[in-house]
């Protein structure tokens, strides 16, 4: 796989359900409509999320969820142990989404893992820490860093301490 349909890949798993949930932005299409899913049914800015325990600091505006946290988006799961979402205190809008803890993503074929994934809307980008690793069960193809960024308005991918390993021969759906 490209390192382009990797950057891609990292970029759907990881930041189309924050991208969607802090509709409405500005009018150009970017990357929901790029990124859009065809098989999902329903609201497509709904995000669900669930957990052990939910707590809210009105004075910060914070949602934190902990233990056995796990975020739906049609096909997208995201399971981790901790998640924190920020708002703007004026218009609701997610400024900031920390997930940390064991986070694994996947939304089909595709898969991510790290210890850390911080989503910054205004920047428009994801920043994965801690061993983080992305990959395509389907083409067994997986990009490994010290530190992946992924800035989704210019579509481009930055990976620290960089690694591809394309693997050849291995039965689909397993894990490389």
């Amino acid at each position: 796989m490209p390192l382009q349909q990797i950057a891609i890949v990292v970029a759907a798993v990881l930041a189309l359900p924050v991208y969607i949930a802090s509709q409405p932005q500005s009018d150009k299409p970017a990357i929901s409509e790029r990124l859009q899913q065809s098989d999902c049914e329903g609201s497509e800015a709904t995000l669900d999320v669930t957990s052990e325990q939910m707590t809210f600091d009105q004075d910060t505006n914070t949602f934190i969820f902990k233990e056995r946290v796990r975020v739906t988006r049609c096909s997208l799961i995201i399971d981790c142990d901790h998640l924190r979402v920020v708002r703007d205190a004026d218009d609701n809008r997610i400024k900031h989404i920390i997930a940390t803890g064991n986070v694994r993503f996947q939304d089909g074929t595709r898969h991510a893992v790290a210890e850390r994934a911080d989503y910054y809307e205004a920047d428009q980008k994801l920043v994965l820490v801690g061993n983080p690793r992305a990959w395509d069960s389907a083409e067994q193809n997986e990009l490994i860093g010290d530190e992946i960024i992924v800035f989704l308005e210019e579509e481009r991918i930055l990976v620290k301490g960089a690694r591809v390993r394309f693997h050849e021969n291995q039965s689909p759906g397993s894990e490389p």
